[in-house]
C-alpha cells in the first residue's frame, strides 16, 4: 500500500486538503533583480482538496509567492492579489497555511523532484541571445536556491490589519 503525504487546513466552512503529488504543484512567472526590482522572485501553485459537510466540493488552486534576495540569503513568502492562500483567513487557519508551505518547501519530495526536474531542462536548454541568457541564469539561481531551502530561511508575512 502506498499512502500519500496530506496536509489539511480547517477552515469555517470546509477543509482544505494538500496532496502531496507533483500533479499538485506547479512553480511559474519567474522574475530575476534587475535595476528596479532587487529580488529573483516565483509563484507556487498547490491544488486543494474542499471538503464540505463531509462531501467533495470540489478543488481550487492555492497561491503564494516567494522573494529572495538578490545575495540569494533572504526568503521572503508573499500574499498575492488572486488564489491567495491565506485570503479570508482567521489566524488558526492562517498558521495552518503557514504550516503547510514550510513543509512544502522544505520536506516535500515532489516539490524538491519538481524543482531538480525543472533545473535539469533548464541546463540542457539552448539559449542563443542576452535575455534569454540572462533568465535562464536567473530561474537556474532561483531554483537551486530554493533545493536548500531550510525552516528557518523563511520570512512569512504578517497578517493583514483590516481598519476601518
Amino acid at each position: 500500500m502506498n499512502l500519500l503525504d496530506s496536509k489539511v487546513i480547517q477552515t469555517e466552512l470546509e477543509k482544505e486538503i494538500f496532496i502531496d503529488q507533483s500533479s499538485n504543484i506547479e512553480l511559474s512567472h519567474f522574475r530575476s533583480p534587475d535595476k528596479n526590482f532587487p529580488f529573483y522572485e516565483a509563484l507556487v501553485s498547490i491544488g486543494m482538496m474542499r471538503i464540505r459537510s463531509n462531501d467533495y466540493y470540489g478543488t481550487k488552486n492555492e497561491v503564494f509567492g516567494i522573494r529572495v534576495s538578490e545575495d540569494l540569503q533572504s526568503i521572503f513568502v508573499f500574499e498575492t492579489e488572486k488564489q491567495n492562500i491565506f485570503a479570508i483567513k482567521n489566524e488558526e487557519e492562517r498558521q495552518a497555511a503557514i504550516e503547510l508551505i514550510e513543509y512544502l518547501l522544505t520536506n516535500s519530495a515532489n516539490f524538491n523532484q519538481l524543482v531538480t526536474t525543472m533545473i535539469d531542462h533548464l541546463k540542457q536548454t539552448n539559449v542563443v541571445c542576452t535575455r534569454e541568457i540572462k533568465e535562464t541564469k536567473g530561474k537556474l539561481e532561483l531554483l537551486e536556491r530554493l533545493i536548500t531551502i531550510r525552516p528557518e530561511d523563511i520570512t512569512f508575512p504578517s497578517p493583514k490589519r483590516i481598519t476601518a
